[in-house]
Formats: structure tokens, sequence, C-alpha cells
């Protein structure tokens, strides 16, 4: 896979994504692909209930017919994300990362870690999975164990990037959730991240999940950041800390944007007119095998189990989906609706041509 076939396909269709959504037609294609493979999970996180779930919905002859169908429309150089639940205990998910391997799809997993044992770490690099990244949310096992709800769950973590770092060839990352239980020392976890074998830092602020809470009480959710001067003290740290070091994805855009998201997540309600046009490049496939345009807020545009996703990407159900996506109202911080800055998107692709992604086989 060349570094500069998937950068230029990529450019190309997010000047498409742009004229899509401007002149309210579809001229994009999805190249951006998030595959929910299971809800069952390992862990027992409290701010959230996947673990809940005892099924499989889907199998992964479904998952890589799902792949081979976008891999015939979309060619090869498309990214997916390979999400759960845990996907790494998803029965048959080293087959499909080696199927991505093997048609020149990006692959990326997002997992807990803490099925990282050596065993199954060689499992991954035996698959050639380009990218991996683990969710992280503190230094301290007594706060990152207890949201996680399992014992030793950092530690297996740790271990388990750092294996891979010794023993592999993948593009190794940490993604975190921003909360009140972790804000006071998100400094030194912070810290800590960056002095582990990876290759970028992506920090969240915590969302509302499962509990029905209108957005003017967002901030008596029990995790939500309502200490401002912890928050504005571990922003400041993390603008500086950004400057030395690249492989921190946030924008100082994003890290100023959680003051506001978390002090007044109201006033972010369609702030700036902003116009959400993941609609145009992303595709989410849930557990069951539902397809949902970018985020999947507004709505199924079919099931992979019965609909041909070319389809159902040109159907009259997704332009009218889409189209309330550019009108959207959620308060939302994700880094996927926002429109980077010519600077930003080579800050960020720097980040991934220095890690090797793109010239991992």
């Amino acid at each position: 896979m060349g570094k500069f076939s998937f950068l230029y396909k990529n450019l190309i269709n997010s000047l498409k994504k742009d004229i899509s959504s401007y002149l309210g037609i579809n001229i994009s294609k999805p190249l951006q692909i998030s595959i929910q493979s299971n809800e069952r999970c390992n862990a027992h996180c409290i701010m959230c209930d996947c673990w809940k779930e005892k099924n499989d919905y889907l199998n992964s002859g479904e998952v890589i017919d799902t792949l081979k169908q976008l891999r015939n429309w979309v060619g090869s150089n498309f990214f997916v994300q390979i999400a759960g639940g845990e996907p790494l205990i998803f029965k048959g998910i080293y087959e499909v990362f080696s199927f991505c391997s093997e048609n020149d799809i990006v692959c990326k997993i997002s997992t807990n870690g803490i099925a990282l044992t050596e065993k199954n770490c060689d499992k991954i690099i035996q698959s050639k999975l380009p990218y991996l990244s683990v969710s992280l949310d503190s230094h301290l096992p007594e706060i990152h164990d207890k949201f996680r709800g399992v014992d030793r769950t950092l530690e297996r973590a740790v271990k388990g990037i750092e294996y891979l770092s010794k023993n592999g060839n993948l593009t190794l990352g940490i993604s975190s959730i921003l909360m009140k239980d972790n804000i006071s020392t998100f400094s030194d976890s912070v810290d800590f991240f960056l002095k582990l074998p990876i290759h970028r830092l992506l920090i969240q602020p915590i969302r509302i999940w499962t509990e029905n809470i209108p957005i003017g009480k967002w901030n008596e959710y029990k995790y939500w950041v309502n200490d401002i001067n912890a928050l504005n003290k571990f922003t400041d740290f993390l603008i500086s800390r950004k400057k030395a070091d690249a492989r921190i994805l946030n924008t100082e855009k994003d890290i100023l944007e959680w003051k506001k998201y978390f002090m007044f997540p109201s006033l972010l309600v369609n702030i700036n007119n902003k116009k959400c046009k993941i609609g145009y490049d992303r595709l989410s496939i849930t557990y069951k095998g539902d397809i949902f345009l970018g985020c999947g807020n507004y709505g199924s545009i079919g099931n992979i189990k019965n609909d041909d996703i070319r389809k159902v990407w040109n159907s009259s159900k997704a332009k009218k989906i889409r189209q309330q996506m550019m009108k959207c109202k959620y308060p939302c911080t994700s880094n996927c609706y926002k429109d980077l800055t010519l600077k930003e998107k080579i800050e960020k692709a720097k980040v991934f041509i220095k890690s090797g992604l793109f010239d991992k086989k």
C-alpha cells in the first residue's frame, strides 16, 4: 500500500465530499468505515453497558463479505475501524485482519487491552494488522481499573502495547476519555502514555451514552467535569505538551472547545452554524448489521444481511438523512465532523506517515 496513493485518494474524496454537501448531491464514496463486529465485552465499564450483551449477531464471514463488497465498489486504500464491544473476543477476528492486509484495506482495531496476551499479540502480528489503538483513561490502576470493572486491566494493556512494539510492526495508539474522575491527574497520565512506545494519542471528552439526560442537565451527569479550575489547568498543559509532541492528535481548537462543552454544552448546539458533512464519506455498521451514515444518530439506511451497500448509500433515504445531518444540533465534540485547516491536515498526516502506517504489509 502506498502512502501517497492512500492520501491522494482520500484528498480527492474529501473535495468530492465538500462539493456534494454544498450542492446537495452525492459524488463521494465512503472511505471511512466503522464496523462494530460485536457488542460482547470482557470488561465491565461503569459508563457503558455493552458487556451486558451475551450474543454475537454477525459472524466473521459476513464482515469479510461486507469488506469484499466495499473493496469491489470503492477500490483499495480505504480505512476501516473494527470496534466493539471488544473485537478481540469476536470469533474469526484475525481472519478479518488478514483479509484487510491482503486487499490493501487500512484496518484499525480499538481494544480495551485485556485480551492482549502474548498469544493473541502473536496472532495480531501474524495477521499483519497495521494499526491498533488501546483505550486507557489513567496511569493509575485505581482509576483506570475501576472504570473498566476488571482488575489489572491497565497492567495487561500496557504489557500488550510493549510486546507489540517490541515484536511487531504496528502503528500503536492510545485513546482516552476525559471525565470527572481523571481530570485532576490526567496531566500525569498524558506524560505516562507518551513514554510508552506509541505513535499517537487521542483524547475525547466524555459523552452521555446510556442515560437520557437533557442537554441542559448534562452537568448533573455523575462523570461530568464540573471542576473548571482543573479543566483549565489540564487544557493549558495539553496545548503546551502538544507543541512539544505531535503525537497528540487533538488540535488546539479541539482542546479549547472542551471548556465550552463542559461549562455550557447547550451553547454548542448549532454553534457557528456548523454543517456536519460526515454523511458523505463515512459509514457505520452496527453489531446487528444495520448501516448508518456517519455517527448513526439519524436512522438506519439498510442492513448488510439484506442490502447492497452501494444502493443504500445512494438511496433517497440516505439523501434525506444527509440533509438532516447538515443541520445537526447535537453538541458534538467528535473529531469526525470538523473541517481541519490545511496545516492541521498536514500535521495529522505527518504523524501517521512517520509511524509507518502506510508501509506496513
